[in-house]
């Protein structure tokens, strides 16, 4: 941890950096001939990585904007305890892959064919890196943040940097049901 980092951050990065180790595991470990393949109405593996990087990507330039809008002397609330900031979405069971979630239409993966695996993997990294630091130059501010989920409704800073590793959880299932039925 660096120092000055506020402990939930670096909690928050450890888990960021669990789910994103597990993810690219599974996603080596698929053959390279399945990479563009899934049954109908399911995305491809590369259709996953499309939409992971693009969502990581757009939250950290949403932090950007709703941190450079807070008034230099905003009085920020002390926000979640360290110990429960992994719990902090219990409630909204992102893991639940009974229930389909509909991705909107502008964080939806194009078809398969237009997607450069490669490009994507280096864009989910980048987004990573801007993410990070999006969410550590922000620090306790992320009490202040405030935008809808399309699903799940409001969620403050904490919880959008939560919902990244559990999206990424939740996908990883994914993408382990698309290769299993694509053998």
């Amino acid at each position: 941890m660096l120092p000055g980092t506020d402990r939930r951050i670096a909690v928050l990065e450890t888990e960021l950096t669990r789910v994103r180790a597990e993810f690219e595991a599974a996603l080596d470990a698929v053959p390279p001939d399945r990479l563009h393949k899934a049954p109908p109405d399911h995305w491809t593996p590369a259709q996953i990585i499309w939409h992971v990087a693009k969502v990581e990507r757009g939250l950290a330039r949403l932090f950007e904007r709703l941190d450079a809008a807070l008034p230099a002397n905003s009085t920020v609330p002390p926000g979640p305890r360290t110990e429960s900031v992994l719990k902090l979405l219990d409630k909204d069971n992102f893991l639940d892959r009974s229930r389909k979630i509909a991705a909107p239409e502008a964080i939806r993966p194009p078809a398969p064919t237009e997607i450069d695996l490669a490009a994507e993997r280096a864009r989910w990294t980048d987004g990573r890196a801007q993410f990070l630091a999006a969410m550590r130059n922000a620090g306790p501010r992320l009490s202040l943040f405030r935008h809808p989920h399309p699903v799940f409704g409001p969620y403050d800073g904490w919880q959008w940097s939560l919902m990244i590793a559990r999206h990424e959880e939740r996908h990883l299932l994914q993408l382990h049901e698309v290769v299993a039925s694509t053998v």
